[in-house]
């Protein structure tokens, strides 16, 4: 049977799997079992063999070097098998990505196909941990519930412009590796408004307009924080805050999100919307999963870092972001925060 739809209604990517996926299946007993016997490994081996992973501490040390993930001797070895018992459990690997945020991660339910910068990271990741693109299904997420995505066991993955905030992996008990981009804060406002000109954050602030962005995301409790005007009620997604944006009797004059993810929408529709000059602050990237799945995180962790220090994570930017922010040359990698297993 083919995996099941996404929330929303997308189809997964991939090929048709010749066995129920886990998803399809509801997280079945068999996965879970599987995944239990790999992550009691995985913590034998972590204990065991040290390696290279460090613990977390400050936002932005030196990663240890990775070459001694695997180990020496019986260590390696049974770092190996471990992971091998993990993939066992697991022969197709599902990530959550959002579904509509164009030239970061955009479904095309004409095609059927998942495209953009967290879905090509996501597919390079896969192919460090051993799958290739055929094997990996994306299912759609949003803001407000990829955390319980992840605790459910719907997804192995999230790669959703995920900011990384302590705050987050304590509270809905995940666990980041990352970042893999650092984005901008800014305001997507009405091109041609008959009421208020717009055209810095501060006259957002100061003509009180209402502000919308998605719920539990990390500019709901910001704005107010930073004096701004906010409804009562926000929408689980950004696009659900972009339409009322664009409707005339709505309230909503500007939309706060990440500069990338904004530009998105205002190159989709250039005559309606305008993207304000980013402001201050920026928004870390990463790669979330279940915080008691350590085998899996230290895989992630050793796989972006050599995303990084390669070729890819250029090529990528300049394929999927460039054409949003306009930059000639990809800017500088940012630097992996050290990863811990626990």
């Amino acid at each position: 049977a083919a995996p099941a739809a996404s929330s929303s209604g997308a189809v997964p990517s991939g090929a048709v799997p010749s066995e129920p996926s886990p998803v399809a299946s509801g997280g079945g007993r068999g996965r879970l079992s599987g995944w239990k016997v790999a992550a009691a490994a995985a913590c034998v081996v972590l204990l065991a063999g040290g390696g290279w992973l460090v613990s977390r501490g400050d936002s932005g040390g030196k990663q240890d070097d990775a070459s001694g993930q695997q180990g020496g001797g019986a260590a390696g070895g049974d770092a190996e098998q471990a992971w091998e018992q993990w993939k066992s459990a697991r022969k197709r690997l599902t990530v959550g990505a959002k579904e509509d945020q164009p030239g970061l991660s955009f479904y095309d339910k004409d095609t059927g196909g998942w495209s953009g910068f967290d879905v090509d990271i996501a597919y390079a990741l896969a192919g460090k941990l051993g799958y290739d693109k055929s094997q990996v299904d994306f299912y759609g997420v949003t803001t407000a519930n990829r955390a319980s995505k992840l605790k459910n066991g719907e997804v192995d993955l999230v790669v959703a412009s995920y900011s990384m905030t302590p705050e987050r992996e304590k509270r809905d008990g995940i666990s980041f590796v990352g970042p893999y981009y650092k984005a901008g804060s800014s305001l997507l406002v009405r091109k041609n408004s008959a009421k208020y000109d717009l055209g810095e954050a501060v006259d957002v602030k100061r003509n009180q307009v209402e502000v919308c962005t998605a719920r539990d995301s990390t500019y709901a409790d910001r704005l107010k924080e930073d004096g701004y005007t906010t409804g009562k009620w926000q929408p689980d997604t950004y696009k659900e805050c972009v339409e009322r944006l664009l409707d005339k009797r709505s309230s909503v004059y500007a939309v706060a999100s990440d500069d990338v993810l904004l530009a998105g929408y205002a190159q989709n529709d250039p005559a309606h919307l305008k993207l304000l000059p980013s402001g201050a602050g920026t928004e870390p990237y990463g790669v979330a999963m279940r915080k008691d799945d350590p085998l899996l995180k230290s895989k992630v962790c050793l796989g972006l870092k050599e995303i990084l220090a390669g070729k890819e994570w250029a090529e990528m930017y300049m394929k999927d972001l460039s054409p949003l922010t306009g930059r000639k040359t990809a800017p500088s990698r940012p630097e992996l925060r050290p990863c811990s297993a626990e």
